[in-house]
């Protein structure tokens, strides 16, 4: 199967039903199948055919689109070069995946490095497409899955693998999520989020199912109030930073239509949620999102009243929560690693190559998240941390978030990374990274900082020390960085 004929068949039933709507035009399903059809004919014309693969170094919007169903309309998989990664990032994914060409705008194909031989030909006013020597040859394996993406993982912890999902999988995917979104033609969602990093669920999800995409200019709050009340949004899909923004707009314009406002990239502070709900009177919906597995969990159900909880599992999957080790002194007797397993799940690991076979075979046939959590008597879970986050301080495990909690209730602290360090002496001991609220208030002391949260919380748990930083480290999809080998360097 292919995800562009699932497009081609929707567009097919509704050719003038709006596919996107900016702040200036409005592009139907006809509109865009025309587009992706010149743009398959250019591809294929340039070489691009079946088992290429397409580096896409390109901005959020229509063209994102239209690219990406274009390349899968050859046959060919995408593997996203997500345009806010450093040259040495952009550089690894070329290193580590057989790329056979790359699409990028005009005045952005310098950012790639590429060979000064290669040559670049016109797609369309802005796009470029450049046939590129791949760097190493493709794993054994790899045509024998129909591959339609593969994505380099965010690598939160100093490590990072190539992410194959074939178009049977992505297509598993969305129908699992739709058992609990009802995605249908009537829907229209504020997207604010990189295409880069949420195409291959959410973006294929809503245009397979025919829905319209609201493509905000900016990302002020009271633009995306504005979009969202004018084209009568029924979903919004964002990050914590973009309802914060929302709630920080004076007017009063409300938002009868909305249905769903999914959350997700990170955890929602209190704060926000709250602020969300006094605002617009609904409550905001928590998802778990894992590049391996899909979207296992949206807190449908009670989204206000269990805040904090990613809600219960959708009904396309099975979940347990694995006992931690001895060690762990019984302080946190319900948390446990998250294993999961349903419908959708990896096809492969790229670099070194293995099958969804291979990686479930190590666990029993269930997918190791790497994230801890626990469940409540109703089934609503709860995400605790990451089980290579968890920081042993002579035996003692907690949470880094548990921490950083408590930091940010100083006055002074805008947000806090709390990661652990290498100790001889006790395995681990932690730091902790710190924002101000503001520039003009004083820096609170070491001292200060110790005492603050020795109040607050038990002794092996306060960091050794506390570095105010201009900004926390971060992924490119927006994770905190805990690795003390780059946080330190």
């Amino acid at each position: 199967m292919n995800l562009f004929d699932i497009f081609l068949h929707m567009a097919e039933q509704q050719p003038n039903h709006p596919l996107i709507i900016t702040h200036a035009e409005t592009y139907t399903y006809r509109d865009v199948q025309l587009q992706i059809a010149d743009l398959m004919t250019t591809l294929k014309a340039r070489g691009v055919k079946a088992q290429s693969c397409v580096g896409l170094h390109y901005p959020n919007g229509l063209e994102y689109i239209t690219l990406t169903y274009a390349i899968w309309g050859c046959g060919a998989c995408v593997v996203p070069i997500p345009t806010e990664l450093s040259s040495q990032e952009k550089q690894q994914i070329f290193e580590n995946i057989a790329i056979d060409a790359v699409i990028s705008k005009a005045d952005l194909l310098a950012d790639l490095e590429l060979a000064p031989d290669v040559a670049a030909i016109s797609l369309s006013t802005d796009a470029r497409l450049a046939t590129v020597k791949p760097q190493r040859a493709r794993p054994v394996g790899f045509e024998e899955v129909n591959a339609a993406f593969i994505r380099f993982s965010s690598g939160t912890t100093g490590t990072a693998k190539g992410v194959v999902l074939s178009h049977e999988t992505i297509y598993a995917r969305i129908q699992a999520a739709n058992q609990g979104l009802h995605l249908c033609p009537d829907d229209r969602i504020v997207w604010l989020l990189s295409m880069a990093y949420h195409f291959a669920v959410s973006i294929v999800a809503y245009l397979s199912f025919g829905a319209t995409i609201l493509l905000a200019p900016n990302s002020f709050g009271a633009t995306i109030i504005r979009l969202a009340a004018k084209n009568k949004a029924t979903i919004i899909y964002a990050a914590p930073t973009h309802y914060a923004l929302m709630t920080q707009d004076r007017g009063d314009q409300a938002l009868p239509d909305l249905r769903l406002a999914i959350v997700t990239t990170t955890a929602l502070p209190t704060d926000i949620a709250t602020a969300f709900q006094r605002r617009f009177q609904m409550a905001l919906n928590e998802t778990y999102g894992i590049i391996e597995v899909g979207l296992p969990c949206i807190n449908l159900g009670k989204p206000g009243e269990k805040q904090g909880s990613v809600g219960q599992l959708l009904p396309a999957y099975e979940i347990q929560i694995a006992p931690l080790d001895a060690t762990n002194n019984g302080a946190t007797t319900n948390v446990g690693a998250i294993q999961l397993r349903g419908a959708g799940l990896v096809d492969a690991y790229y670099e070194p190559w293995q099958t969804r076979t291979e990686i479930l075979a190590r666990n029993d046939g269930w997918f190791a998240t790497g994230d801890l959590g626990e469940m409540d008597a109703e089934g609503y879970l709860y995400i605790r941390g990451r089980s290579k986050e968890v920081i042993s301080v002579g035996g003692m495990k907690f949470f880094p978030q548990e921490v950083e909690a408590v930091l940010e209730t100083h006055p002074a602290i805008q947000e806090a990374c709390v990661f652990r360090y290498p100790d001889k002496r006790l395995g681990d001991i932690p730091h902790a990274h710190l924002t101000k609220v503001s520039a003009h208030i004083p820096t609170p002391t070491a001292e200060e900082l110790n005492a603050f949260c020795a109040e607050r919380i038990a002794l092996h748990k306060v960091p050794v020390e506390f570095c105010f930083v201009p900004n926390l480290l971060r992924t490119a999809s927006g994770k905190l960085i805990r690795d003390a080998a780059q946080l330190t360097s």
